[in-house]
């Protein structure tokens, strides 16, 4: 139809990189219910890759079966409708399924949301090589050309959404621009071939989807803060305080990633009479720590809130941090009023006990990427090289979830292994007797651990299934995943149930 085979080498380029926008802003949009494990990118890889083959295979055929030359515009068409409508695709189908068994909801969810998108862009690229090619001899250089500009658009759609559109414009209007974007150049084809009616239908789609998209939301719940990244969603949330039927001045705020709580803060608890404003772990740190001077060093590899180092500092200590993501830092910084003494370097937790230089006296170990502890952070390599940043006495905390026994607590055994492993002594506390509601705390030195009335005793530890975790024997996720699908579980539970939690966006 169009002779200028640089008009469908544009065509290649923007499928290409919408492709790998799909990808990216779909396993975005599955994060916060089902997180970043390696179950949820391979169920998106797996449905991303499927969807492409079939589309793939079905564009051949349809490219020598069909003789209407507007055949590759209506297959454009139908994958930026598709992909625009993912944003309120996603979230009805996450509200039917996302309660149901973790694994098989991933699967279904990411079919649903993926895999019509995706197939409608497989089909395009050999309609265009069909388009192009003059003979069968120019066949193999016209089907090389066209998937080497599909992938240049690919790569630069992957850093454009990765490092700059997702986390500044969150999911859902860089899905409808990625649509229209994908849509404009066959609209304009099929309007000028007197097909309104079609053409309506799209143009009619764009301007429900951007209306719809600024639909505000009523709760009694506050949204401080959110940001969607490669990292995952970020939100900072203000519950209202109740004291029996009365709403109280004051506020509960939260830091929530994929809607796994990170960080609590009560502005109205009173500590003086034994009232918790920070999660439990946080004092049983500070009282531990009590006894060390205050020209004490003190690092966290792990940020959240930033409640540890807000004990710390009141403490007199000089704390530094590490943290992976800069919006952290930001939200720790703004809205949980962390002490501009702290000083955060961003940087992975591996890479900087690797180029460290610094001893400390006190080390807290508090990451989480959801509800999955970081695998290259707690192999024995890695705490023997954290072992050598520790002054004599000095003390490392772990702040892991509260599963200990049984299959579900092999994880957090085989952590307690690694410690030992690696030369330290190690002890292990909990901080509520509900495995489903408490954290695990690791103390781990070289020297003597005072004695605590909540350790778990060794002697009731079975560690014969606990595994020293290595390098080359990246395991820790797999372990944790029956922990990780049962906190997830929980975490979608308490906001379904929840009115006010339920009419919060799952994203933007």
């Amino acid at each position: 139809m169009f002779k200028n085979k640089n008009f469908y080498f544009l065509l290649s380029f923007i499928e290409g990189g919408s492709v790998m926008a799909a990808e990216l802003l779909g396993a975005k949009m599955l994060a916060p219910y089902f997180g970043s494990s390696l179950y949820v990118w391979a169920s998106v890889l797996a449905i991303t890759l499927g969807g492409l083959a079939v589309g793939y295979y079905a564009g051949g055929i349809l490219s020598y079966k069909s003789k209407n030359p507007l055949t590759l515009f209506y297959v454009l068409i139908a994958a930026a409708a598709f992909t625009i409508l993912m944003p309120f695709s996603s979230k009805l189908i996450l509200w039917l399924v996302g309660s149901h068994s973790l694994i098989p909801s991933v699967i279904v969810s990411a079919s649903c949301i993926l895999f019509p998108p995706v197939f409608m862009m497989g089909m395009v690229s050999p309609l265009i090589i069909r388009a192009i090619t003059v003979d069968v001899e120019q066949s193999g250089k016209a089907a090389g050309a066209i998937y080497a500009i599909s992938t240049v658009g690919g790569i630069l759609a992957t850093f454009s959404f990765g490092f700059y559109i997702i986390p500044n414009f969150g999911l859902t209007l860089p899905s409808i621009i990625t649509g229209i974007v994908l849509g404009i150049i066959p609209l304009v084809v099929i309007v000028k071939q007197k097909q309104i009616a079609k053409a309506s239908g799209f143009f009619l789609l764009c301007v429900w989807a951007i209306s719809t998209s600024s639909y505000s939301y009523s709760s009694s719940i506050k949204r401080v803060y959110t940001a969607e990244g490669l990292l995952g969603q970020i939100a900072v949330l203000d519950y209202p305080h109740y004291n029996t039927d009365t709403v109280q001045d004051g506020y509960s705020r939260w830091l929530f990633v994929n809607r796994v709580s990170q960080t609590m803060y009560d502005s109205l608890a009173d500590e003086s009479n034994g009232e918790e404003k920070y999660f439990t772990y946080v004092y049983r740190i500070s009282d531990y720590v009590d006894s060390f001077p205050k020209t004490s060093k003190s690092l966290l590899i792990g940020l959240g809130g930033g409640s540890v180092a807000k004990k710390l500092i009141e403490k007199g200590f000089d704390v530094d941090v590490c943290e992976l993501d800069q919006r952290i830092a930001d939200v720790a910084r703004n809205y949980f009023y962390l002490s501009p003494k702290v000083n955060i370097k961003v940087d992975d937790g591996r890479h900087f006990i690797r180029t460290c230089k610094k001893k400390y006296d006190i080390i807290v170990l508090d990451m989480f990427k959801g509800e999955d502890p970081p695998n290259h952070v707690f192999t024995e390599e890695s705490l023997t090289a954290l072992k050598e940043m520790l002054n004599p006495n000095g003390i490392i905390f772990v702040n892991s979830l509260g599963y200990f026994e049984g299959s579900i607590g092999k994880s957090m055994r085989s952590v307690y292994k690694t410690f030992q492993a690696a030369g330290f002594n190690v002890e292990a506390l909990t901080t509520d007797p509900n495995p489903d509601q408490r954290n695990i705390l690791f103390y781990a030195s070289t020297g003597e651990i005072k004695s605590h009335p909540d350790f778990i005793d060794e002697k009731n530890m079975d560690m014969n299934d606990a595994v020293v975790l290595k390098d080359e024997y990246p395991v820790l996720d797999i372990l944790n995943a029956e922990a990780a699908q049962r906190w997830r579980v929980m975490a979608i539970h308490s906001f379904n149930v929840d009115p006010n939690q339920r009419v919060l966006p799952v994203f933007e």
